[in-house]
C-alpha cells in the first residue's frame, strides 16, 4: 500500500494531522545515511524484523518497534528516520512537539497522535510516529519543576499509547539530553542509538555528499586540506548536517556560475571558516604559520 497523505485520511484525522504533525520530506535513500558502524549493525536488525513483521507475530514473537536516537545536534538522527521510512515505505508522522506543548491539554494531544498513528499504519500498512526532542515531554520526574504534574500526565499518555500501539507502527524518539530522560520511559525502547559527531574523513563526506550530477575537481593545496583535516580530529568537528549544507552550498555555486565542476578548494575554504580555521598566504611551506587573521580570505 502507498504511504498515507492528509487528503486520504477521514476529516477528523485530518484535522489532527494539521494539528499536530510537520510535513517532512522522507524521499531519502537509506544509503545516504552516514552510520557508525554499531549503529549500522542496529539498524540492520530492526529494519530486518520489521520486513519480517507479519511472520513473527504468527509465532508470537514482536518484532522491535521503538527506537531511541540520542546524541548532539545535526549528527543525523533525524535524518536516518526520514530515510528508514522511504527504505520501509512507511508513512512518517513527525510530532510538531510545540504544538502539542502549547496548551493544558498535552496529554490528550499525545493521545490523539498515537490515534492518527494507529489508523495509518492499520489501513497504509505502516507508520512511524517520530516524537523529536522527547525530553520536553518525558524528562525526569524528580527534577522538581513546576510543571511536573503536566509532564507526569503526558507521559503516562506515552506509556499507555505504547501499550495500545498498532502492530503495524513505529515509536521512535530522539534528544539531545538523554541524561533528561524519564527512566522509566528509556526503558520502553528496545533498541537505543547513539549518534555522534562524524569522524568521515572530509574527502570522503564530499563523494557521499556530493549529487551525481555534479563532477569533484579536487584542487585543493595539500597543505591546507592536511591542516583543515587536523583541526577537525582536535577540537573543531562539524555535523553531517553541517557538511552536507556546505557541499550542497558549493554545488549551488557551481550551478550559478554555469557549471557541473565543483572545486574542492572551495569546499575545503568553506570547511576552515565554519570551524574558524584562519591562514596567511605566502608561507604555506610552513604548516604551523599558516594561521591569520580572519579577513585573509573568502569563499568563492
Amino acid at each position: 500500500m502507498p504511504k498515507a497523505s492528509k487528503e486520504q485520511l477521514p476529516k477528523e484525522y485530518q484535522e489532527l494531522w494539521d494539528e499536530l504533525i510537520m510535513p517532512v520530506d522522507t524521499n531519502i535513500d537509506f544509503s545516504k545515511v552516514i552510520l557508525s558502524e554499531d549503529n549500522q549493525t542496529k539498524y540492520k536488525a530492526f529494519i530486518k524484523e520489521q520486513q519480517y513483521r507479519d511472520k513473527l507475530y504468527q509465532y508470537g514473537l514482536e518484532p522491535m518497534n521503538r527506537l531511541l536516537l540520542y546524541g548532539a545536534s545535526g549528527t543525523g538522527k533525524t535524518f536516518s528516520l526520514k530515510a528508514l521510512s522511504n527504505l520501509l515505505d512507511y508513512t512518517m508522522i513527525y510530532v510538531d512537539i510545540a504544538k502539542a506543548l502549547t496548551d493544558g491539554n498535552v496529554a490528550i494531544n499525545i493521545s490523539n497522535i498515537f490515534k492518527l498513528g494507529n489508523f495509518i499504519a492499520d489501513n497504509f500498512d505502516g507508520a512511524i510516529i517520530f516524537l523529536d526532542e522527547c525530553d520536553a515531554v518525558a524528562w525526569n520526574r524528580d527534577a522538581g519543576n513546576s510543571d511536573g504534574g503536566t509532564i507526569r500526565r503526558a507521559t503516562n499518555s506515552i506509556f499507555q499509547g505504547l501499550d495500545q500501539m498498532s502492530h503495524h507502527a513505529i515509536f521512535a524518539s530522539a534528544t539531545n539530553m538523554l541524561h533528561r530522560l524519564d527512566a522509566a520511559f528509556e526503558r520502553r525502547f528496545n533498541l537505543k542509538l547513539e549518534f555522534r559527531r562524524p569522524d568521515l574523513d572530509f574527502d570522503e563526506c564530499i563523494r557521499h555528499f556530493m549529487y551525481p550530477k555534479f563532477i569533484i575537481n579536487d584542487d585543493v593545496d595539500d597543505t591546507k586540506r592536511e591542516i583543515i583535516k587536523k583541526k577537525a580530529k582536535q577540537n573543531a568537528k562539524l555535523s553531517y548536517y553541517e557538511i552536507e549544507e556546505l557541499i550542497k552550498r558549493a554545488m549551488k555555486r557551481s550551478v550559478l556560475n554555469d557549471t557541473a565542476v565543483v572545486n574542492t578548494s572551495d569546499i575545503y575554504n568553506d570547511f576552515a571558516l565554519a570551524m574558524n580555521v584562519k591562514f596567511k598566504f605566502g608561507t604555506e611551506s610552513d604548516p604551523e604559520e599558516m594561521f591569520h587573521n580572519e579577513n585573509s580570505y573568502e569563499p568563492k
